[in-house]
């Protein structure tokens, strides 16, 4: 399994580090395009392969003289199909993704570190830094290693300033860099807040943030732009905005970074679901009323319920949906639940009364209700907690409990949300209507429960 590290890491570094470095130094080199997926064709002959991603999209790679390769291969020639690879790639005027670099291997081969340079040793082609802990590591470099940020080779780094590093062991007690990003770290501020005036001739903009207060910022050619624009061209007034400044010498705030754009508005939908295209990375959900409306997903899309992607979703499932309306007027998803329809949902049991036994290593506890009635109840990974209790071992003989649950093929009662707690110990004072704080949050008390109980849906 290709597991987390590889991409976080290597993504935020290495790709980071050529599309920052001299792989991409020229200006007017377009927008990197960073993916990960499983190979699913190598053509040595015409330079190319070919990936297929998490959520089912196909991309086809052609190599060069600056594609850079690192991991278990080093050329295109040592790429299997089935090996995991993450690339950062560039788009050319014709449409073509040329790859810039290609990780591939063991994501366990790889670790990540950052702290500031105490030493670098030019001659010896290393360097040292210490992490945050105090601790201190040596990294070596070579030809391979690339570099971002203030960097541009060994040569430019200082004692001082702070460097993350993507490293390899590769030998025994010798660290061999892959990629590093280091530079000095001035003192930022960062505020957000509404756009209210944009000054092009004066090359700044000011904005007033939540607490009322407006600042005035300033730009220069290397303030970097994200979200809905690209300039201080495009920025309007009534944007909200996220900036990141620095103070100069004359006490002006030159901004370092500006996330800008409009706030899309949210959109919440639910129905059943008519038609899923995981090659498109779109469904469509039939609503109540009788509208069909088409998602898109995307990476940053979160699953839950009983499905932990797009491949899961099918026909005829009921699903919620919540995402907002792009630019471009698509619908995208941002967190989708999806199960089995209503009718197939298990019917939800609810009682309360006083735990009798509590048997951790058999994962149940017996709950004797008002009537004499001992019911045997069972608790898994999906068991929630509340009241006094946020676990099952904090459970114990005598408490005053309720649950929701289900009982399933086998005819065990499951325990999905379990309430319980002490008694408070006034209770032979409290007055006639008033309920113990635990009771507040019984089953049977109807207060907060049902939303507790659609627990069970996923």
């Amino acid at each position: 399994m290709f597991k987390k590290i590889i991409l976080p890491v290597l993504a935020a570094a290495l790709l980071a580090v050529v599309f920052s470095g001299t792989a991409l130094a020229a200006e007017d080199q377009p927008e990197g395009i960073r993916v990960r997926g499983e190979v699913s064709a190598v053509d040595s002959g015409l330079g190319k392969f070919r990936i297929e991603t998490s959520e089912g999209s196909i991309l086809t790679f052609f190599t060069d003289q600056e594609t850079h390769f690192r991991g278990e291969a080093q050329d295109l020639d040592e790429l299997e199909i089935g090996w995991k690879v993450g690339v950062g790639a560039r788009e050319s005027e014709d449409g073509k993704l040329w790859a810039v670099l290609v990780i591939s291997g063991d994501p366990d081969d790889y670790f990540k570190t950052r702290g500031l340079v105490s030493d670098v040793n030019l001659a010896a082609g290393k360097f040292t830094i210490e992490n945050p802990e105090g601790g201190k590591q040596t990294f070596f470099v070579d030809e391979q290693t690339r570099y971002g940020g203030q960097l541009s080779s060994l040569e430019d780094l200082q004692e001082g300033w702070h460097a993350g590093v993507v490293a390899v062991k590769d030998t025994p007690g010798k660290n061999l860099a892959v990629g590093v990003v280091a530079g000095e770290a001035p003192e930022l501020i960062r505020v957000k807040g509404e756009v209210i005036s944009v000054d092009h001739a004066a090359e700044s903009f000011s904005i007033q943030t939540g607490e009322g207060r407006t600042m005035r910022f300033i730009v220069d050619e290397k303030t970097r732009y994200q979200g809905q624009i690209s300039s201080l061209d495009e920025l309007l007034v009534g944007w909200q905005a996220v900036v990141a400044a620095r103070e100069t010498e004359n006490g002006q705030l030159l901004a370092v970074a500006v996330i800008a754009g409009t706030r899309p508005e949210g959109i919440r939908a639910q129905g059943l679901i008519t038609a899923v295209d995981p090659g498109a990375g779109k469904f469509q959900l039939e609503s109540p009323d009788g509208r069909t409306l088409t998602f898109f997903v995307d990476d940053k899309t979160t699953y839950k319920g009983k499905v932990e992607g797009i491949g899961d979703l099918e026909q005829g499932m009921r699903a919620a949906v919540g995402g907002y309306e792009d630019q471009e007027g698509k619908l995208i998803a941002r967190l989708v639940v999806a199960g089995n329809p209503q009718e197939d949902r298990p019917e939800i049991i609810k009682a309360q009364g006083i735990l009798k036994t509590v048997s951790p290593g058999a994962g149940k506890f017996q709950l004797e209700k008002s009537d004499g009635t001992v019911l045997t109840i069972y608790v898994n990974e999906k068991t929630t907690y509340r009241g006094q209790v946020n676990s099952f071992d904090d459970l114990k003989k005598g408490m005053r409990a309720g649950f929701g649950g289900y009982m399933d093929d086998d005819g065990k009662i499951i325990a999905r949300v379990v309430v319980a707690g002490n008694p408070r110990q006034d209770d032979a004072d409290r007055p006639t209507g008033v309920r113990p704080e635990l009771e507040r949050e019984d089953p049977d008390s109807g207060v907060g429960l049902e939303d507790l109980f659609q627990e069970l849906d996923t």
